[in-house]
């Protein structure tokens, strides 16, 4: 494990650190472009987010994922380059960390977010992580490595921030089976870089609207709580350690900027009540908990904590209070995609398929281009033998990185006839969460087919070459 912490600390990308000294920033553009370019940034972003959901749990709920792409897509519309594509996305992790990976995928551990206490503090981390990638950070680093690899490094990155969840031994694992491959690549993080992230981070929170004083404050209160955590500190405590004198810099600069008058938001604790009860695993006691809560008053948003009840509940097939939750949340809050969700999964429960059709119909007349909102509707008209119209609403669904989507199209497709769609969607999704042979073998599954017309036979042997060309050069980089 001594050696795996040493391979963090020289190549795992960006961990979150804290505030330095104000620097001049350093012209990036040029010389960064003449290695690695911001097209293989995006490639080598899409390898790692591939490789990594073979082996952690991305949590790939449409409504948390919208938030937070939300969130941090207004904090990059402020950067110097507001054009660059980012996806943010949650792993369900209960440590605190985050972490940044070139072509602007941007991961945060559900227990990070749990433990902010606003959306500021929540803006903070994706400011300094997006930082990371506007400033071209990795690029800069790999021009002075002089040796690239986009498979390769990819399962490095890959390799490394699986270490930093809870399995290290399959991270380290992973690295090892990667340098075994003679993968030589010296990725040596400096402060200057977690010096800029720091300074342009807190530049994005003060234009977006958020308050940079609530950089150090999330921070300061990690460090005064290190001592609660099992293992001494957070993860990205212990790999960047952090001074008073530096929090303290921190706090000189936010000083700088003019007070935010911060609205209240919502959604953020909605968000969080709804990551809460997804990812914890006792959930009779966080309905102790939540009830408790909701008893004494003691907490922080009162909807999202009768969301969470409500939530729970539903888990643990208690739903003799969840309508009483359904009404309070409709009556003093606004209508919510969620609350419908909420009222038609209860009916799931129940076993009012006919019913739960019904809510699904209704809310997607007020949320039409609603996407977790059409997943659940499809997914129930496939539950009721209704796969044409299931296949129909699941097509009107806006382009989707979520493999369960493509799970409930390839099920469409099937019980619809269309077995080649079928196989060459699910080539789709073996695709996404990494397991590139498999994608291949869905898509010789449906080269067998006969009476295929001529568009879908050249889409299946264009889709089949990509992948197999994919894969090649992946064998070919870790043989080199």
């Amino acid at each position: 494990m001594d050696i795996m912490r040493h391979c963090l600390l020289i190549l795992l990308l960006y961990v979150l650190s804290f505030p330095a000294a104000t620097i001049e920033l350093p012209d990036i553009g040029i010389s960064a472009n003449t290695v690695m370019s911001p097209a293989d940034e995006q490639e080598l972003g899409a390898h790692f987010f591939r490789q990594l959901r073979r082996q952690v749990a991305i949590v790939d709920d449409a409504q948390i994922n919208n938030y937070l792409n939300t969130l941090g897509n207004r904090l990059v519309s402020y950067s110097h380059n507001p054009e660059q594509r980012f996806h943010f996305f949650v792993i369900n992790e209960s440590s605190i960390n985050a972490f940044a990976v070139p072509g602007g995928f941007i991961g945060i551990h559900s227990g990070l977010i749990l433990k902010t206490h606003s959306e500021s503090e929540l803006a903070s981390v994706l400011a300094h992580e997006i930082s990371h990638v506007t400033q071209r950070h990795i690029a800069r680093i790999i021009q002075k490595s002089q040796r690239f690899s986009l498979p390769a490094m990819a399962a490095l990155i890959a390799a490394l921030v699986i270490a930093g969840t809870g399995d290290p031994e399959v991270g380290q694992a992973a690295v090892t089976a990667v340098i075994a491959g003679n993968v030589q690549l010296q990725i040596n993080f400096t402060r200057i870089h977690e010096t800029e992230a720091d300074h342009i981070g807190m530049q994005l929170l003060a234009k977006a609207g958020f308050e940079p004083r609530d950089m150090p404050s999330f921070f300061e209160r990690l460090q005064a709580a290190s001592r609660y955590y099992e293992g001494g500190v957070p993860e990205f405590l212990r790999t960047h350690p952090v001074t008073t004198n530096r929090i303290a810099e921190a706090r000189d600069r936010a000083e700088q900027y003019p007070h935010q008058k911060i609205s209240y938001t919502p959604l953020y604790h909605l968000m969080k009540a709804k990551l809460l009860s997804l990812t914890t695993d006792n959930k009779q006691s966080l309905h102790k908990k939540l009830t408790e809560m909701l008893q004494t008053g003691r907490y922080r948003d009162e909807c999202a904590t009768r969301y969470a009840l409500a939530l729970t509940l539903l888990a643990i097939r208690k739903i003799d209070d969840i309508e009483t939750h359904i009404q309070w949340l409709f009556k003093n809050d606004a209508d919510r995609v969620i609350y419908h969700l909420l009222k038609a999964n209860v009916a799931i429960l129940q076993k009012q398929y006919t019913k739960a059709i019904k809510i699904y119909e209704h809310a997607l007349k007020i949320y039409p281009r609603n996407k977790m909102l059409g997943m659940a509707y499809a997914e129930q008209l496939l539950h009721n033998n209704n796969a044409t119209k299931a296949k129909l609403m699941l097509l009107q669904i806006p382009s989707l990185s979520n493999p369960y989507y493509y799970h409930l199209l390839a099920n469409a497709y099937q019980s619809t006839g269309e077995i080649a769609m079928a196989h060459l969607t699910l080539a789709d999704r073996y695709y996404l969460i990494g397991e590139t042979r498999q994608a291949l073998i869905q898509i010789k599954q449906a080269q067998k087919h006969k009476n295929l017309n001529f568009y879908l036979t050249a889409r299946i042997e264009t889709r089949y070459k990509e992948l197999q060309t994919e894969l090649f050069e992946a064998q070919k980089s870790l043989q080199q």
